[in-house]
């Protein structure tokens, strides 16, 4: 029989064994991205994002919303879900509002498609802009957001994979809108990954 404090070291203890957990299947993922290949096809990034939504079965008080339909890219399939997934997920984990609205959406841009992934969540501040891309870096304590920070530097490693770039607009108390941008014709990213 375990008293209160016996009970909260075991709490502790498997808190600390899933982030450990989270952390090693992070750097996995992380490691893969560029030695491990998927073949190119089409990936339909609206049906791909609904799965994506579906899978994460955000809490009701939490509403995703795909803006407008998702092209269809090239590009290796494990790679596009890592990249929605991970920043879908940031989104619901981060929101520290009674309701939460996130949106995706899609816009051409020149030879690129410009992707965002909105939320209405706490922000953040420009001086962190950058950092948050880099690996193992998080904004809240560990205590009381879950999270490797190895996510958003998977998502900037897939972007920058394909020829894109990704960044960030956001402030304090605002929300953060993350964007990406992948190539229309990825005939020439695939030609540069092979060399």
């Amino acid at each position: 029989a375990l008293d209160g404090q016996g009970q909260d070291y075991l709490r502790l203890l498997r808190q600390r064994g899933r982030r450990l957990d989270g952390l090693i299947d992070g750097i996995l993922q992380y490691s893969r991205i560029g030695r491990v290949r998927e073949t190119i096809v089409p990936v339909h990034l609206q049906q791909l994002v609904e799965e994506v939504v579906d899978a994460l079965h955000p809490p009701e008080r939490i509403r995703v919303t795909i803006e407008n339909p998702l092209p269809t890219v090239r590009a290796e399939p494990t790679r596009m879900q890592q990249l929605f997934q991970n920043l879908i997920a940031n989104a619901i984990n981060y929101l520290d509002k009674p309701a939460g609205d996130i949106r995706v959406g899609c816009a051409a841009d020149g030879a690129m498609w410009r992707f965002h992934v909105a939320d209405n969540g706490p922000g953040i501040d420009s001086a962190q802009h950058d950092k948050i891309f880099q690996l193992f870096q998080t904004l809240q304590p560990r205590d009381r957001v879950e999270s490797t920070g190895v996510g958003l530097a998977i998502v900037k490693k897939i972007v920058d994979l394909f020829g894109g770039r990704v960044w960030v607009e956001s402030e304090p108390g605002r929300g953060s809108t993350f964007f990406f941008t992948l190539p229309r014709d990825n005939g020439t990213t695939i030609d540069r990954r092979s060399e």
